[in-house]
């Protein structure tokens, strides 16, 4: 597998954590510098987390939905032709996580805001020029059942509105030539293979997003997920932990980061224990041209893990 067509997250940069100077994350400035460091790195592709809380804040310095992009860009071409100065030639793929908007006992304004912004996530992938859009088709499941602590008899009334909610999208996407596929993340009410039956109730368009680490702490092996869904996959994010959970974090208010005991979830690709070697093997074997994403979320040093990525990347093709 060539390394130069695998493409880094821009979920790099912590957005959300207040530490010193966090403002320069929030500026055009700290962005425009970031580019030229992610094509030095070797990477050519990104991909963008779709985050309405910037639009609301009024924060535009941070290119995370189209709001943002079209104030300081104009629109979405001029931002992709920022990029392409920078070495970057292509936004792979664009994500959409629906957190935010549980937040109340009301289940018709969760699916009504999440739909609304994945509608326009997509739109603005479509614009983007990306290949896919990821959806995490859950919020999380502990802050579900905080609003909702029913949710377990409920799950498959949730799970019939999530499904109409995801084949209207699919109808959307389909005409736009973007792809939509399904995050797994392992703190979702479709965790592992639950995610599955999920997929079956959808168009055939519709595709899976394997997240290496969350199925590692979901207690599924990547390996024998990836090799039996192999026709069903649209997307790869090589991500990594040594986190166990062996206390239920996943059921937690905010998986994240374990209330009981200060730890980090996910490692730089590389520094966890996921055989990322054996995955991109696999993947090479079972002949996958899709996109491959390295995703070094909760880092505690984007540009050291920039470095790390790509000298792990430079080990996978020797």
């Amino acid at each position: 597998m060539n390394s130069e067509q695998i493409g880094i997250s821009l979920d790099l940069i912590n957005r959300h954590y207040q530490e010193p100077n966090r403002n320069r994350y929030e500026s055009k400035y700290f962005w425009e510098e970031l580019y030229p460091l992610i094509r030095a790195s070797g990477f050519r592709a990104i991909e963008i987390p779709y985050e309405p809380v910037w639009q609301f804040g009024g924060r535009s310095g941070v290119p995370m939905n189209r709001y943002c992009i079209n104030t300081k860009y104009g629109d979405a071409a001029n931002y992709r032709a920022k990029l392409a100065e920078a070495g970057i030639d292509h936004v792979a793929g664009v994500t959409f996580d629906p957190n935010l908007f549980m937040r109340n006992g009301s289940i018709d304004f969760y699916f009504g805001a999440s739909g609304h912004f994945a509608g326009e996530a997509l739109a603005h992938a479509a614009d983007l020029g990306a290949d896919y859009f990821a959806i995490s088709p859950s919020a999380y499941y502990g802050r579900i059942a905080h609003y909702h602590p029913d949710i377990d008899a409920k799950i498959a009334t949730f799970a019939d509105r999530e499904t109409d909610m995801l084949r209207g999208l699919a109808e959307k996407a389909e005409g736009t030539g973007v792809t939509l596929v399904l995050r797994n993340e392992y703190w979702s009410l479709f965790r592992g293979e639950r995610i599955l039956p999920l997929l079956d109730a959808l168009p055939s368009s519709v595709k899976l997003d394997v997240d290496t680490a969350s199925l590692t702490i979901a207690g599924i092996d990547p390996a024998d997920f990836i090799t039996a869904q192999i026709d069903r996959i649209g997307c790869v994010h090589l991500t990594d932990t040594s986190f166990v959970d062996d206390a239920e974090t996943w059921k937690t208010a905010n998986p994240e980061f374990p209330e009981q005991r200060a730890t980090q979830v996910f490692r730089d690709p590389g520094t966890g224990t996921v055989d990322l070697r054996q995955i991109v093997s696999l993947l090479d074997r079972l002949g996958y041209a899709g996109p491959i994403m390295c995703s070094a979320r909760q880092t505690r040093d984007p540009f050291r893990a920039l470095l790390r990525t790509r000298a792990l990347l430079n080990q996978l093709q020797n």
